[in-house]
């Protein structure tokens, strides 16, 4: 269990994982086993992740819902089509779902685009039953009290198993805190973007929040070149770490661009964790966490990083297949919530 680490000095702002438009040359997936998905020729996280062994391997009769925390989500886009279940905006108080940003569109896509349909890419979860729940929680601005809503919303769903945070700030809050600690109790798996600044301070890597809060699986970004990816976080409180450089993703108005980001590996590794879940209900977030962390491929010591590194998708349901099926959860407990102030986020 992570301990909770506090910044002695806090910055006001915070950002959605995201960093500039990528213009780099990806290597060809070159798999005929893979989807048709036309993208995915320069989809090179499929290989890399080891999804391009589990899109079509998973029972897909089992329903995962993933809630994404995030700028909302196009609706109509056609490579997600049926791939979206009810959510709410926050900012907005309303269940219609709108997406100004495309951040969040952009996330929900890496996770659960439709494989083998004709068109756009495939997220992580391949052929799994997943859904997307979106949750808009800001456009170019957030503030506590909706991130707050939002997760214990998704909480108190049973129908979420896993919920995914590409936002970050540098600044502690225990009212999100709280929120998460909660959620957990109520059995979700908690998932969050590393963070994109490891790059911006020499010689110290500072804890991004949600991904350095206790529970939660924090990803970090690894590159082409198979190492940690120069704008990634790798502090100690890192998990693993999934592909998160030079990556085609959808956009708003069926529209797809390459991008940057350790939100797009969190998306990633909520897709793979969306796959255990749907060939086993029954696994505990424990469980889940375990099975990504002792199949992940060991990065190069010289990297310097932590964690159990680089995510591998059909190792994790090897390993799931080769074991008898697990207990369910016991009953969790609630904890006390208090909402949180205001406080003012940014776009990178």
């Amino acid at each position: 269990m992570k301990a909770i680490k506090k910044l002695t000095s806090i910055l006001i702002s915070a950002t959605f994982i995201l960093s500039n438009l990528s213009t780099g040359l990806v290597y060809a997936a070159n798999n005929d086993k893979y989807p048709n998905d036309p993208y995915l020729g320069t989809s090179w996280q499929y290989a890399k992740a080891g999804i391009d062994k589990t899109w079509n391997a998973v029972d897909t009769e089992n329903e995962i819902v993933v809630a994404v925390l995030d700028t909302g989500l196009d609706v109509n886009l056609a490579d997600l089509e049926g791939r979206i279940t009810n959510g709410y905006d926050f900012i907005n108080d309303t269940s219609n779902m709108t997406d100004t940003q495309g951040h969040g569109t952009m996330v929900s896509s890496t996770i659960a685009a439709v494989a083998d349909n004709g068109i756009g890419i495939a997220g992580a979860a391949g052929l799994a039953n997943v859904k997307i729940a979106p949750y808009r929680i800001g456009d170019k601005s957030l503030n506590n009290n909706a991130i707050t809503a939002a997760i214990m919303d998704a909480a108190n769903r049973e129908d979420i198993r896993i919920i995914n945070l590409s936002v970050g700030s540098y600044e502690y809050n225990q009212s999100h805190a709280d929120a998460i600690a909660y959620a957990i109790s109520k059995g979700k798996i908690i998932i969050a973007a590393a963070g994109n600044h490891g790059a911006e301070q020499e010689g110290d890597d500072p804890y991004y929040y949600p991904a350095s809060y206790p529970g939660v699986i924090s990803v970090g970004s690894i590159g082409l070149n198979g190492k940690v990816a120069s704008f990634s976080q790798y502090n100690d409180e890192v998990d693993l770490y999934a592909p998160g450089e030079s990556l085609v993703v959808l956009q708003p108005n069926n529209s797809s661009g390459w991008q940057d980001g350790t939100s797009f590996s969190a998306g990633i590794v909520s897709g793979i964790s969306a796959t255990l879940l749907a060939q086993d209900p029954s696994l505990t977030p424990a469980e889940v966490e375990a099975l990504l962390r002792d199949t992940a491929q060991s990065l190069s010591e010289t990297d310097q990083v932590y964690g159990s590194g680089l995510v591998q998708g059909d190792k994790a349901l090897e390993a799931l297949k080769s074991q008898t099926p697990s207990e369910q959860a016991q009953e969790p407990t609630n904890l006390a919530m208090s909402l949180g102030s205001f406080l003012t986020m940014s776009f990178r």
